[in-house]
Formats: C-alpha cells, structure tokens, sequence
C-alpha cells in the first residue's frame, strides 16, 4: 500500500487569508520564468485587483522548497476599490475568473461589494498591471440561486440569520434606493459562495458553504451563462446537485474549494458553515454547523441533478480552516490553509 508524503510551506502572504487553488499558466509561460507549477489564490480581505496571489515553484526543485508567492496587481475595468470577500477562482479558455462570496459580514446584512465575478487572461498573471474585467451582480447570482433552489428542502433559516441578513439587506434596498431593491426577497436564504469550477460543457458550479440540504449535505449550482455575466446579462440558474454521503444533520457540511480534472470529474474540500468562536450568525441559529471537520472528496456529476456521491480523499484532523485544493499534473494534491497569523501550502505526495 503506498503512503502519503505530506510536505508544508509557509507562505508570506499579507493579508493572511487565502482562499482557493487553480491552477495557471501555460507551459510557455512557466517555462519562461523557470517555474514548473503555478497557481491562482485570492485573498478576502482586498478588493478584487488586489486580491490575487500566484504561488509558483521552482522548476527542478523538491515539493518541500522552491515555492514563493508573489502578488498580483491588476487594473479593473470598473468597479475599482468597490468589491470585497474574493473567495472562489477557477480556470477556463485561457482565462482565470474570480468570485466574490455573495455573503455578508459575520453579523449582516448581505453586501452588493461582496457580490461580484471577474476575468483575467491567465498569462497576464505574470505581467504588470494587467486588466481585470469586473462584472459587479448587484445580488444577481443570490436571486439565481435563490432560484435553483426553491424546489430543495434546505435546513432552515434560523431567526437570527432572517434579521440580520435577509430582513436588514431588504431594508437597506428599499430606504435607499438601492439599483438592487427587490432581487433580495423575504423568502430567501443568504449565500455563502466559497468554490467555483466549470464544467465540461462551460456552465460554472458555484460550492456553496451555507445554505445546505435539510440532512446536511453540501449544494452545488449551476450557473448556465457564465461570461454573459460580463455582457450585464442575469445569471441563469440550472441544475442542484449535493454530496449524499458527506454531512449530516448534527454536523452539517458545506464547500470550501473546489478543483476540476476534466470530464466533469471534482476534486472538492468540504468542511463546517462557519468558523467557532468567531459569533458567526449562522452558528447563533444553528450551533451544529460548526462540528463538520475537513475532508478532500472526489466526485462526478452527471447531467442528471440531484444526489452525487464521494471518494474520500484525505481528512484533515484537526485543522479546519483549509481553503482550497489543486491537483498538479502530477497528480499530487495541493492545499492552501489559514493557520494563526500565516497562510500555509500543504502538499500530499503518494509515493
């Protein structure tokens, strides 16, 4: 039986909170700066132009030395110091996108800076300055998947989450005139948008880390018309997919990253709704949701929604607050991790 290696680096990041992994860069580019593996990671505490982050390793170097992290910093198109809370990247065509978390603070209401998808080309990571094509959705994708989900029996929105997210947002748009007014509805639940990947076909599935099913299992959504999102088109929900066998009712699961090896084939980070001790409104109407330890899954959709179900990759322990995951193509697994006061990249080896 072969045995995982597990190699870690620090990583010199500030801010301190990276979240998700793609991988980037053609073989060109990396080539031409001396690299052999490349990844994208956003940073939630920046606006989007400044919320990138490379973290790149040395060609001819082993697993355990050679990476660096080096930032990003772009120019956007509109929008500029106007969006928050990246939280999701993926990859397609050449392309790296970034998402917004959709979400709010930890006490609400919901944010329209937080609601929010991006471009660049990939290749362009490495230059300077380079344009980042900003659609800000003005709570578009909420009333999307909204949406998707009405038909899902989902665990309940409790009292407090109600309040400060769904109530005090449909107050803001109305007494202030909000472009947004009326996308928010008394009926909804808030989304938190943690992990973005595409499928075969070009829709984007958005991993969601709160709201989940009623049994506590993760949702995935899809999102039909991805880059008519930058031509102000309103993103078109379609099918609902969840993880049947990870999550229950007492330790409810949701996404935290997410990472394709083509073919409609996921690799995927599921962990709690929120961090403890940290007065998260979710875990004020349901404490449960702060039990579910961190695991790496793997599965496949198909073009049937519904239940989908898992490989169980590897399981963190104790270490909750892994953000994201890219297989190279070696196929080592690589994992980005907020740990107190640094970020820190973890790599599994099979040897």
């Amino acid at each position: 039986m072969k045995l995982p290696t597990v190699h870690e680096t620090d990583l010199h990041l500030d801010p301190n909170e990276a979240s998700d992994l793609s991988r980037v860069l053609s073989p060109a580019a990396l080539q031409a700066n001396g690299w052999d593996r490349a990844m994208l990671t956003v940073l939630d505490e920046a606006c989007a132009e400044d919320a990138l982050a490379l973290l790149v390793h040395t060609a001819g170097c082993p697993l355990d030395e050679g990476w660096e992290a080096r930032r990003v910093h772009a120019e956007p198109n509109t929008g500029k110091g106007k969006t928050e809370d990246a939280e999701a990247c993926a990859v397609r065509d050449g392309y790296a996108y970034i998402l917004g978390s959709q979400f709010g603070k930890k006490a609400g209401p919901l944010s329209a800076r937080r609601s929010w998808i991006a471009r660049i080309r990939e290749d362009d990571l490495v230059t300077k300055d380079a344009r980042l094509e900003i659609a800000r959705l003005r709570f578009g994708l909420h009333r999307a998947v909204n949406d998707a989900l009405r038909d899902i029996d989902l665990l309940p929105l409790g009292p407090l989450a109600r309040e400060r997210y769904i109530d005090a947002t449909i107050a803001i748009g109305e007494e202030e005139g909000k472009r947004w007014a009326g996308r928010v509805l008394p009926t909804d639940q808030p989304i938190n948008l943690e992990a973005a990947e595409f499928r075969a076909d070009g829709s984007l599935v958005v991993g969601l880390r709160y709201p989940v099913t009623a049994e506590g299992h993760p949702l995935l959504v899809e999102i039909t018309n991805p880059d008519g999102l930058f031509e102000d088109e309103a993103p078109r929900p379609g099918r609902v997919w969840w993880l049947e066998d990870v999550g229950e009712p007492h330790a409810p699961a949701g996404f935290r990253a997410l990472d394709t090896r083509g073919e409609d084939r996921f690799d995927a980070i599921i962990g709690d709704l929120d961090a403890a001790n940290k007065s998260a409104t979710v875990l004020e109407d349901h404490p449960q949701g702060g039990k579910a330890a961190s695991e790496h899954v793997r599965f496949q959709l198909s073009d049937a929604a519904g239940a989908v179900t898992t490989e169980r990759v590897h399981h963190f322990g104790a270490i909750r607050r892994v953000e994201g995951v890219a297989i190279d193509h070696e196929g080592d697994s690589h994992y980005v991790i907020d740990e107190e006061g640094h970020v820190a990249l973890r790599t599994l080896v099979i040897e």
